[in-house]
């Protein structure tokens, strides 16, 4: 069985880059705002999720995506989340990491950096290597 990932993203480009440069060697799952990120973490239990924290309705604010990074981390504990985001405010980062997220990628990004850290993250059980 492939580790299962959940892709939070409200841009659909992204989305489906982010799906079809992982779909090989991943379960993937996704979602497009936090109503959804939440039902499908809850279903699927990911063992690593992938978070833009400028979701609707606030899209000009990481509000919401520190909201389901928050979530992912209480609800999920063992789960890792990497925060794929344009914003480079060293506030944004701050908060992320006082929430619990483990990686940080940012847009655009390196098709051969997102997958070194994907397999960086994966629990070991699941590790593909």
């Amino acid at each position: 069985m492939k580790p299962r990932i959940l892709i939070v993203d409200d841009d659909e480009a992204i989305t489906q880059q982010l799906f079809w440069t992982l779909s090989d060697d991943y379960d993937v799952v996704t979602a497009n705002d936090m109503q959804s990120a939440v039902r499908r973490a809850t279903v699927y239990e990911p063992a690593v999720s992938i978070l833009d924290l400028h979701l609707p309705p606030e899209t000009e604010s990481p509000e919401v995506g520190l909201r389901v990074l928050e979530y992912l981390k209480m609800h999920l504990p063992e789960s890792k989340v990497l925060v794929m985001t344009g914003s480079t405010a060293v506030e944004t980062r701050n908060a992320c990491n006082a929430v619990g997220a483990d990686e940080f990628l940012a847009k655009p990004f390196d098709t051969e950096k997102l997958l070194a850290t994907m397999r960086r993250m994966m629990p070991p059980a699941l590790d593909l290597v």
